[in-house]
């Protein structure tokens, strides 16, 4: 075989080996990212309520308070305690998602598939032509049950 055709049979090879696993990075990420966005639905739709509910507590509170303090002083202690609670939450969430990544677990196992192909090619051992990675459909890596399984 021509080295012209090897080089370009080598090159078409590396173009559909980035462009799959672009592929399934952009397909876990899409997963990943409904799922997620299902989550803040369903724990946005109960915010209303809460937070009017809250409201109402937090004044009843203040009104409690006020029958031995002034009133500003009720409703201050009241926001300050509040402030502070909110604060402090805002802060512990904050650091856990600073903390918490995104993970691609079948992106990085292509990945890892890949060094050791590549490794296995520098050490002049010629895998022979079945022994090469082969990517998966796209379709087959994770479909309800994958989703379902999180």
């Amino acid at each position: 075989m021509p080295s012209r055709d090897a080089l370009q049979r080598l090159l078409d090879g590396l173009q559909t080996f980035i462009r799959e696993h672009l592929a399934l990075a952009r397909v876990e990420m899409k997963q990943d990212l409904r799922a997620m966005g299902r989550d803040l639905a369903v724990g946005a739709a109960g915010m209303p309520a809460l937070g009017a509910g809250y409201l109402l507590l937090m004044v009843a509170m203040s009104f409690l308070l006020s029958s031995w303090l002034p009133y500003w002083a009720a409703f201050g202690i009241v926001a300050l305690a509040n402030l502070v609670t909110g604060g402090t939450l805002t802060w512990s969430g904050t650091r856990r998602v600073m903390r918490d990544r995104v993970d691609l677990p079948r992106t990085a196992e292509e990945l890892r598939r890949d060094r050791r192909w590549l490794s296995s090619m520098k050490q002049g051992n010629r895998p022979a032509e079945n022994a090469l990675p082969q990517p998966v459909a796209i379709a087959d890596r994770g479909g309800p049950s994958d989703a379902a399984s999180r």
